[in-house]
C-alpha cells in the first residue's frame, strides 16, 4: 500500500488526463485527410477518380441520349485514401484536413456536365 499511496496522491491532486473533445478540439496532424473537395469547374469528366477507387465510391454514369456524364460520390464507401486526388489530372480533387460532422442519414452528391 505504500507504494501505491504516492501514485494516488498524484492522480487525485493532478488534473484530467483525457481532452474536453467538444469544448476543445485537437489540431489535426500534417498529413491528415478528412473531407474530398470536388471542384466542378476544373473537372473534365476523364473517369480516372473512378477507375482508381478502391472503394468504388466515385462512379461515372454516362447518358449517350443527352450527351451527358454524371460524376456520383458516396462518401459512406469512401475510405478516404486520397488516391483520386492524386490522379487527378486537373486537380478538381483535393483533400481537406477539416472534419466532417456526424451524419445520421446517407447522402450522394452528383454532379453532371452537358
Amino acid at each position: 500500500m505504500p507504494l501505491m499511496s504516492g501514485n494516488l496522491i498524484r492522480n487525485l491532486l493532478g488534473g484530467p488526463v483525457t481532452r474536453p473533445y467538444p469544448l476543445v478540439k485537437r489540431r489535426p496532424f500534417p498529413r491528415t485527410r478528412a473531407r474530398l473537395l470536388y471542384d466542378p469547374a476544373r473537372c473534365t469528366y476523364c473517369g480516372i477518380c473512378a477507375n482508381i477507387c478502391p472503394a468504388n465510391a466515385i462512379a461515372m454514369k454516362e447518358e449517350r441520349d443527352s450527351l451527358s456524364i454524371e460524376r456520383i460520390y458516396d462518401s459512406f464507401s469512401c475510405i478516404y485514401c486520397a488516391r483520386c486526388a492524386e490522379f487527378c489530372p486537373d486537380s478538381a480533387l483535393q483533400m481537406d484536413v477539416v472534419y466532417l460532422e456526424s451524419a445520421d442519414a446517407k447522402t450522394l452528391t452528383s454532379s453532371s456536365s452537358r
